[in-house]
């Protein structure tokens, strides 16, 4: 898990984009609200380089020019799908696809940071939208604030430190394999943050994710324990590829990826490595 690239483009400009694109009535509905939308706009990106997005008043709006907003927002439009890849398109000019706030699945949609419908006004805003799985998306819901403060982790803002706090425990039960994950802040975590990403693994239920997916991950690490004995490696030197294989995802993806935690976890066990020599 690590902080994105936001949007580096006007975002309003992209908005107008994608309205001149509409040929429906929703187009001169909005049209009407421009100046209003103009200055909200305005303020979405001062509040976000402030971290006060928690400060964002609801805009008054008839239920026909909330609907319109929300009309302009169409994934499978050329505009939405243009900033997708922008958006999963890193600085050495690469995709990547994995789902931000999981790392599981595939980011193919986009999910509105602040939800749609308190706030229409921004659907339309590409810093309010950050790639995303439709699993993801579809666990999250439109309570984003407690106790007046931002409750959910926010990819544009957040910058959460290169600092373990996921971990695997794989053991072996009656012949078989089990892997658990648990969370665990070190001492002096900034207590904000760990109450966000807590919500955040909650709300997206991560922990039950990933023991659901481990499965095959274990079979490619079997896999690659097994082509590198073919090779003549011994068993420091596979658990040292592994290793370092694991810390390249890492540097990716941060050190939370549950992945590499998941391999470091499996080699640093001598039972469960020398099981899956034997798978």
């Amino acid at each position: 898990m690590k902080k994105r690239n936001r949007y580096k483009k006007n975002a309003y400009k992209f908005h107008r984009y994608v309205l001149s694109r509409k040929r429906n009535d929703s187009k001169d509905i909005v049209g009407k609200i421009e100046c209003k939308l103009r200055r909200r706009f305005g303020l979405y990106k001062r509040l976000l380089n402030e971290d006060k997005l928690e400060e964002l008043t609801h805009l008054r709006l008839t239920e026909e020019r909330r609907k319109a907003l929300k009309d302009l927002y169409s994934y499978d439009s050329k505009a939405f799908c243009e900033l997708r890849i922008e958006l999963t398109t890193d600085e050495n000019n690469r995709m990547s696809n994995l789902c931000p706030n999981c790392l599981l699945e595939i980011a193919g949609t986009l999910d509105h940071i602040i939800p749609q419908t308190p706030f229409p006004e921004y659907s339309t805003n590409p810093y309010n939208l950050i790639p995303c799985c439709s699993t993801c998306n579809s666990k999250k819901n439109d309570d984003w604030i407690k106790n007046g403060k931002r409750s959910i982790i926010d990819f544009y803002i957040d910058d959460i430190p290169d600092i373990q706090f996921l971990y695997a425990y794989p053991k072996l039960v009656k012949g078989y394999l089990d892997i658990t994950y648990e969370i665990h802040f070190p001492l002096g975590y900034d207590i904000t943050l760990k109450d966000r990403l807590k919500n955040h693994f909650g709300k997206l239920e991560l922990l039950k994710r990933y023991r659901e997916n481990s499965d095959d991950k274990i079979n490619e690490l079997a896999h690659d324990i097994k082509a590198a004995e073919k090779y003549g490696l011994n068993d420091d030197n596979i658990k040292g590829m592994i290793k370092m294989k694991a810390n390249e995802m890492q540097h990716k993806h941060g050190i939370n990826y549950w992945v590499p935690i998941l391999n470091i976890a499996c080699v640093d066990d001598e039972n469960v490595y020398n099981y899956l020599k034997g798978r």
